[in-house]
């Protein structure tokens, strides 16, 4: 019975810097989204699970948010916490920011972050994407959410050199390479 769109305001209370590989921002909304229950974060990936993205894709809110789905393909782990997932859902400017959902228990898995883009064609490849895991992301909104403290938030500007490696996607070195002198 509700409308498909609706226009809710907000303003952004945080926003990671442009050094940092999270690209998160908190908006604190002006009204209560009655109705709209509160998404349940996973506590586990799997990769191979069926998975959903909801955005507004290719053509923006023309057309309303949309659903794509795919697989968790891959969950990159650095010191064995997860920092990044790949999945295979058809993802295009204007998903990023959008949930990821488990399909088989609507559990939230993380946030779209970016698809895939050859710098040299200018080619997008729409079902190669990443997202931010919610496990990255619970601590520091848990703790906004009780006490208005954004610290937790800010801490995912100075994030270390193996999480930014994997953002940037590189493989880490494997040894410091040697001078040829």
């Amino acid at each position: 019975a509700t409308p498909k769109n609706v226009a809710i305001w907000g303003q952004v209370v945080f926003a990671t810097q442009e050094t940092s590989p999270y690209d998160i921002a908190v908006v604190s909304l002006e009204e209560e989204l009655n109705g709209v229950p509160t998404p349940v974060p996973a506590g586990h990936f799997h990769e191979g699970e069926p998975v959903s993205v909801v955005g507004f894709g290719v053509f923006g809110q023309a057309c309303g948010p949309s659903v794509t789905s795919g697989i968790l393909s891959a969950v990159v782990r650095v010191d064995g916490s997860p920092v990044m997932l790949q999945t295979t859902c058809a993802v295009h400017g204007g998903s990023s920011g959008g949930p990821l959902f488990s399909s088989g228990s609507g559990d939230l898995l993380g946030i779209v972050a970016s698809n895939t883009r050859d710098n040299n064609t200018g080619a997008t490849y729409p079902h190669l994407n990443f997202s931010i895991p919610i496990t990255v992301l619970q601590p520091a909104l848990k703790q906004y959410s009780q006490t208005g403290d954004l610290g937790g938030l800010r801490e995912l500007d100075h994030t270390t050199e193996p999480v930014r490696v994997v953002w940037r996607l590189q493989r880490p070195l494997s040894e410091v390479p040697r001078s040829k002198l």
